[in-house]
């Protein structure tokens, strides 16, 4: 029997009955993927709604000389289309529930629930591009990064020590190309970071003694 975890706090599927998850389910068929494995590319799913269930699924862009730029990162419970012309890359290995398109759309029909979580779940996706698109043009590299980390500590991280441990599961490149910024400055900014000890990183994961003092840093002039 599928393991229906991921909708917990999923904001389009959370208000649906076990039963009736049950049958949106059954119209979904599973895909996994091996970690750094490719997940999609533009044209691959053009007709199909597809919802992670497990694993992490990096979304990104790619231009001719080679570059990335990450738009984001995908995790258990979070919806995307196959229409656009990201690629999408395991972190980890994922799992991942697809449906055609003129499926979900009877099952929002079958369902209002699902129309109402639809609005919302769009809502945040805007809120997302808006808030992308905002922190490229306002904010520099360094208040990019103090907010990238002070939202990951708060939403995922781990209390370690008095302070959090986060996981970021990127390489510095990737994590560079989620801020909008170039590995050197990244490597720079981590460098300062940690001289100020607001961070400790060590491998892929990051410690974080003092959230308070993370947060000031975001709009610090």
């Amino acid at each position: 029997m599928r393991n229906f975890g991921f909708v917990k706090n999923n904001k389009l599927l959370g208000g649906l009955s076990q039963e009736q998850l049950k049958e949106f389910a059954a119209s979904f068929k599973e895909v996994r993927f091996k970690k750094k494995e490719m997940a999609f590319s533009p044209g691959r799913y053009p007709r199909e709604i597809f919802l992670v269930t497990e694993g992490r699924i990096k979304v990104f862009l790619t231009y001719p000389d080679g570059k990335e730029f990450i738009l984001t990162l995908l995790e258990p419970g979070d919806i995307f289309s196959g229409h656009t012309r990201a690629f999408g890359q395991a972190l980890e290995d994922s799992v991942m529930l697809l449906v055609p398109l003129h499926t979900f759309q009877k099952m929002l029909v079958k369902y209002p629930e699902l129309t109402s979580g639809l609005v919302r779940v769009l809502g945040d996706a805007l809120k997302h591009s808006l808030d992308v698109i905002e922190q490229l043009v306002f904010m520099e590299s360094r208040d990019r990064l103090a907010k990238l980390l002070y939202q990951w500590a708060c939403s995922r991280g781990v209390p370690r020590d008095g302070g959090v441990l986060v996981n970021t599961g990127l390489t510095r490149e990737e994590l560079a190309s989620l801020i909008g910024a170039t590995r050197q400055t990244l490597a720079t900014l981590i460098k300062d970071f940690e001289g100020r000890q607001v961070i400790k990183v060590s491998g892929r994961s990051i410690f974080v003694p003092d959230l308070e003092v993370l947060r000031r840093m975001i709009f610090e002039n």
